[in-house]
């Protein structure tokens, strides 16, 4: 499983201290092109060869908070993928405590320049092979 760690910055946090609920799905994107880049799919390949990749689904489940300072570790995995639709799943822990702090996931499709939807292994069978070779053993 792939891990990113983010380190929590003051500008994050809200009146209460806490960190601000939409930080954690913008750790999520942080997370989610670090590990693509590590597999051999990166966004700037398929930007590069005019394809897009735009979110079509988010969700975000709140466990415990984190606060400035903390180092929150976000665990990436692919759970489902099909060629046409990527769906990413991640866990955040507080790095210090080892609590789960939030748990998520985003849907992703593929687009070419025109935004017609598009399926890799037609267009980019080397960026799909990369994808599917990660897609989590349980599905």
């Amino acid at each position: 499983m792939f891990e990113y760690v983010h380190k929590v910055h003051y500008y994050e946090t809200d009146k209460m201290g806490i960190v601000h609920h939409s930080n954690y799905i913008r750790w999520m994107e942080e997370a989610r092109v670090d590990f693509l880049d590590e597999i051999g799919a990166s966004f700037a390949e398929m930007e590069a060869r005019d394809l897009q990749s735009p979110v079509v689904g988010v969700s975000c489940k709140y466990r415990r908070p984190t606060r400035f300072d903390d180092r929150v570790r976000v665990r990436v995995s692919i759970e489902k993928y099909n060629g046409a639709v990527l769906k990413v799943a991640y866990e955040m822990y507080n790095e210090t405590t080892g609590e789960l702090a939030c748990t998520g996931s985003s849907e992703h499709c593929f687009l070419d320049s025109s935004g017609k939807l598009v399926a890799l292994h037609r267009c980019c069978a080397d960026i799909d092979a990369a994808i599917r070779k990660h897609v989590r053993s349980e599905n």
